[in-house]
């Protein structure tokens, strides 16, 4: 089983250079799932507003909201995901990526 560790070690390795687009690709793809339950959530309490106050807040929404949250959060993320070892670095960011997967399965976004 030695083999199977030194594999899990050898490409969680290959994946500290790319931290920083993998905490990225997590945090877009959490919003991408999300951005209906958002989307949802504002339509509700500004669906009596004008037609130029909703369009800008999506607007603002979309382009600095969600901008501002990736540009925050995955840095952060990056930096805790560069804690853990290769091995675990692995493994997290594997079924990080599946579990994303099937709740955008579940969520019909796929």
């Amino acid at each position: 089983m030695d083999w199977l560790s030194d594999l899990a070690a050898a490409m969680g390795g290959t994946l500290y250079p790319y931290l920083g687009s993998i905490a990225t690709a997590m945090v877009a793809c959490t919003l991408v799932v999300l951005h209906g339950d958002i989307q949802s959530f504002i339509r509700a309490r500004i669906r009596t507003w004008p037609f130029l106050f909703r369009t800008l807040l999506y607007v603002g929404l979309i382009a600095f909201g969600y901008g501002l949250l990736i540009a925050a959060l995955a840095p952060w993320l990056a930096q805790q995901l560069a804690g853990l070892t290769a091995q675990w670095l692995l493994a997290v960011v594997t079924l990080t990526f599946l579990f994303i997967g099937v709740w955008a399965e579940r969520h019909r976004q796929i």
